[in-house]
């Protein structure tokens, strides 16, 4: 692997300190102190993987400097996170304090990751329709959230049932991580060189996120986990692969996709994706409105969540046929003035095309004239030489040649003419286009 000296200080660094976890969770009994050594260090080992990240910034080109700053994001949003949790055990002594904030800036997180791994940095084409596609991210984003709020949210903030908030909220945190392995999975296997080993090492942290996460919450549920220790080497390990990821940025630059248009095949998917998301909003409310034993205030919260939703969703879907609406409406006009220039030249070209004809046609009157006239030079020039002709038939002999060494030097003119090369019509170029 060729990182930066920066990238293999930290890499060492968060080994150094997943070492130490394997040890503390190997020595010390649970305890306040080992939880609260555990939250820290997972703090620990994001803010490394965060600099490290940071060091691929000014080295990358094309769609890997938004690629890695998406990545950052995740990083940050995972460590408000994770410090939201290192609070949340410390302040359990004294309170009960929600863990809503936490676990939504632990999904915030895992859709930023989604989004840089949608760009497909390793195309040099990709990048096009940037403005819609956003949308699009930002449609998507608030889908999850509106599923964390239909699925979860309800039984912490209207029934504060612990229990059934954690099962919902780690199913659906399971779902985010197995879409980003299986999207991992596809770009690995239509990528090639660093970027393969990139995608694959992505693929298998978050298979580590994934399958810690689903132990974790077994563990809560059945009332034997311990935080600090064995239960969480499989997230701290995952978080050491991303520093090692981190490192691999130096040798990443983007190439031709291997099949042509792509670019737009992932265009038109993203859209579809991000209106089935918006569709199955009223689908999830309308089979939830069938759904047994559920509390009247549960189905309450969750009509009024998915009319807010589909108001918000609603809204960006309005700005995006706006914003497309807009680009259609240029696109018309460029292809408008298109078709005129298009016009001007065909109609260039004709008028070209009909003075070649002319002058072809000249060409050949030239050579027809030029012969006669020799001949009646050579015959008058005969006639002048008679000694029997009169003066005054010797001078219309003269006027005759003066006046066909006139008629030749206007078919000679002309001929001349006709051989010099004449420049190409202009064309108009297009106007620039203003928005």
């Amino acid at each position: 692997m060729r990182s930066l000296p920066r990238q293999r200080i930290y890499l060492f660094l968060a080994a150094g300190f997943f070492c130490l976890h394997l040890g503390v969770a190997a020595v010390a009994r649970p305890s306040f102190g080992r939880t609260m050594f555990g939250d820290g260090l997972s703090c620990l080992l994001i803010i490394l993987a965060l600099l490290a990240v940071r060091e691929n910034f000014r080295l990358a080109s094309g769609l890997l400097p938004l690629f890695w700053k998406l990545f950052a994001a995740g990083l940050v949003s995972m460590l408000l996170s994770q410090g939201y949790w290192f609070y949340f055990d410390s302040s359990r002594r004294f309170g009960a304090p929600s863990p809503v904030l936490g676990g939504s800036l632990f999904l915030l997180a895992h859709v930023f990751f989604l989004f840089a791994l949608a760009l497909r940095p390793h195309s040099a084409s990709a990048g096009r329709d940037l403005h819609a596609r956003s949308l699009d991210f930002a449609l998507l984003a608030l889908w999850w959230f509106a599923l964390y709020g239909y699925f979860s949210l309800p039984w912490q903030f209207v029934l504060f049932d612990y229990p059934k908030y954690d099962s919902a909220y780690f199913l659906l945190a399971l779902i985010q991580h197995l879409v980003i392995v299986v999207s991992s999975a596809v770009l690995w296997r239509r990528s090639r060189g660093p970027w393969r080993r990139l995608y694959g090492y992505l693929s298998l942290a978050f298979t580590f996120i994934a399958s810690g996460e689903l132990l974790l919450s077994v563990a809560i549920g059945r009332g034997f986990y311990n935080p600090g220790g064995f239960f969480d080497t499989q997230f701290l390990l995952s978080l050491l692969g991303l520093n090692f990821i981190a490192g691999l940025g130096s040798s990443l630059q983007p190439s031709d996709d291997a099949r042509p248009g792509r670019e737009l095949q992932q265009i038109r998917w993203t859209a579809r994706v991000a209106m089935l998301a918006v569709v199955s909003l009223p689908l999830i409310a309308l089979l939830g409105h069938f759904e047994r034993n559920v509390p009247l205030e549960i189905a309450t919260f969750r009509l009024r969540l998915v009319f807010g939703g589909l108001l918000v969703l609603g809204g960006l879907v309005y700005w995006k046929l706006n914003l497309l609406t807009r680009e259609l409406i240029q696109f018309v006009r460029l292809t408008h003035e298109s078709i005129e220039n298009l016009k001007s030249v065909q109609q260039q070209v004709a008028h070209a095309e009909k003075l070649t004809a002319l002058g072809r046609l000249a060409a050949g009157a030239t050579h027809e004239i030029s012969n006669p006239l020799t001949a009646i030079l050579g015959y008058s020039e005969l006639l002048a030489d008679i000694p029997a002709l009169s003066p005054e038939d010797r001078d219309n002999a003269k006027t005759i040649q003066h006046q066909v060494h006139y008629a030749q030097s206007a078919v000679n003119s002309l001929r001349n003419t006709l051989r010099r090369p004449s420049p190409p019509p202009p064309i108009t170029p297009d106007k620039p286009s203003t928005t």
